[in-house]
């Protein structure tokens, strides 16, 4: 099944640690929750909550708005974002672009909750312009910032796509790897 190019919003901050400098060396976006185990084999939103719920009692129980916003979070991740997609991730006033390069992955080795770990859950990704950021979140198109706003770990910003495409395209000096050029969307 083919997926149009789709794009989404990351934040570095799995665990609630910049995780900028290992996103970039490591070629790869991340989301915490460790403690749910290997999220791959097709869970679905509901048997995601039900992870959630039994991984997080403690702190999920008498949340069920949180429970449903983490769950979200998850079935995003895990199932919606797709090889071809385009990540934003913003970090302090910085963008930084990327294209996903291949599935959900599980790193076991990195769920423990030490400050080296945290953040199990990842998608490859190749940074685009030699992985420096894009531009400033200030001079991206409105829509595009309003997007940014949001406080989700993940999400979509669908809505916004041919603004962030035109802008990217007006913009040439958005470089990839393979060809030095602007990114084609």
């Amino acid at each position: 099944m083919s997926h149009s190019k789709n794009l989404w919003v990351i934040r570095p901050e799995p665990n609630f640690i910049n995780r900028l400098g290992d996103f970039l060396t490591s070629g790869m976006v991340a989301i915490g929750w460790p403690d749910v185990g290997n999220l791959g084999g097709g869970l679905n939103r509901e048997e995601l909550a039900d992870r959630l719920t039994k991984t997080y009692e403690h702190y999920l129980s008498d949340r069920k708005s949180d429970l449903a916003v983490a769950a979200g979070v998850l079935d995003r991740f895990v199932n919606q974002i797709h090889e071809g997609d385009i990540i934003l991730v913003p970090d302090n006033d910085d963008v930084y672009l990327a294209k996903v390069r291949g599935p959900y992955e599980y790193h076991s080795e990195l769920s423990d909750n030490t400050a080296d770990g945290g953040y199990p859950h990842w998608h490859r990704v190749e940074y685009l312009n030699d992985a420096e950021p894009i531009c400033k979140i200030k001079d991206l198109p409105l829509g595009v910032r309003r997007s940014i706003d949001c406080r989700l770990t993940v999400f979509s910003i669908h809505s916004a796509a041919q603004a962030m495409w035109d802008f990217l395209q007006q913009n040439n000096h958005v470089r990839t790897p393979d060809n030095h050029k602007s990114l084609s969307v």
